[in-house]
């Protein structure tokens, strides 16, 4: 048994690698040849255009594994049948069942290498490819924003003119502070600069709201050190929380979710879709194995067009809910769960279909 399950598994990762190989560089190169322009005009060196290259081929690595795979093991296991092996496996008493096991527990260990993968070393690969297609091509990666209303937990709302990211700093503020819906404090300020924790207001003009006494004075650095939110809330909606690593994600969309519920939406359905990418290898790895390949002619042909189709489906769904969630309409993990049912339920469907013309 061990001799069969070394051939499956090395005959499936033989094709998945050869696969994985050839959609990657078809994809770098397409995004090659659409920057080929720039390349000509900026007369960009050819090690930095190999530096480029090979900094974008882990992204496309990791985009086109699960389809790879599906594709690879849906030709494996077709061509099992097409040249009569499964009758053979069968008559030795290997039940497809047991046929199944080593690929699963394959598509489980592969799985778990791609969340190591992408949390471990693929965030930073894509992070430092934005740095050179910055240097290389000038693609704008500011993270300045302009008109920017925050609110936080402690009843603060500011709200400024422009955020600059070199600089840390935030112009034209008015920050002001809401308790039991009354108005307590407000600061008006010409600019003000992160530092050391604390927000430095300067040229601040402070009007303090007290039932008994109001006042107002005016100073020229202001520091509320009740005020704490961190700079890279104020950042454009360009922020890629995709790329971030797990722990400083789920703390900026924790933030995210009281000073900006809005951008909380989208962001969240990004990071939760990126997290959990490699699962697309388990369940597209699972419907091939569960598919049926009893087709009276052409099975390899019908039996790669069939797993392809669910594969278009399992992705189209996905782009669907992902598109909704960003408006708003579904929740954000439903937009990683739902295309995987609904991909699940279709296969499923085709293999009572299949059973029944056979």
């Amino acid at each position: 048994m061990k001799i069969l399950d070394r051939y499956l598994l090395f005959s499936i990762l033989k094709i998945a690698f050869v696969t994985i190989l050839i959609f990657a560089l078809i994809l770098a190169a397409v995004e090659l040849f659409s920057k080929m322009d720039q390349i000509m005009n900026l007369d960009v060196p050819p090690m930095r255009i190999v530096e480029y290259v090979l900094l974008s081929l882990p992204e496309y690595l990791m985009m086109v594994a699960s389809i790879s795979l599906l594709f690879a093991t849906t030709y494996f296991l077709s061509s099992l049948t097409a040249n009569n092996e499964i009758i053979a496996l069968l008559n030795g008493g290997i039940s497809k069942f047991r046929l199944s096991i080593p690929i699963m527990i394959l598509a489980v260990i592969l799985t778990l290498f791609g969340f190591l993968y992408q949390e471990l070393l693929l965030n930073r690969i894509i992070a430092r490819h934005d740095e050179v297609e910055v240097e290389l091509f000038g693609r704008s990666s500011t993270q300045d924003a302009r008109n920017i209303v925050l609110r936080d937990e402690k009843g603060y709302i500011v709200f400024t003119n422009r955020f600059d990211e070199d600089r840390v700093t935030i112009f034209n503020p008015i920050l002001v502070k809401v308790e039991d819906d009354k108005l307590s404090l407000r600061i008006e300020a010409s600019y003000a600069t992160y530092s050391d924790g604390n927000w430095v207001f300067y040229n601040a003009r402070v009007y303090e709201i007290d039932e008994e006494k109001p006042s107002s004075y005016f100073s020229d650095e202001y520091i509320n050190e009740d005020f704490d939110m961190e700079p890279h809330l104020f950042r454009s909606e360009n922020t890629k929380v995709e790329t971030m690593d797990g722990s400083t994600a789920r703390q900026y969309l924790k933030r995210l979710k009281v000073v900006d519920p809005n951008s909380y939406q989208e962001k969240s359905t990004d990071y939760l879709r990126s997290f959990f990418q490699p699962l697309a290898i388990f369940v597209l790895m699972f419907i091939s194995v569960t598919m049926n390949y009893r087709f009276k002619k052409n099975v390899l042909l019908f039996c790669i067009i069939q797993s392809l189709s669910i594969a278009v489906v399992y992705y189209v769904a996905d782009m669907v809910f992902s598109i909704a969630s960003h408006q708003g309409v579904i929740m954000p993990w439903m937009s990683v769960f739902f295309p995987i049912l609904i991909t699940l339920l279709l296969a499923w469907i085709l293999s009572l279909f299949t059973k029944r013309l056979n």
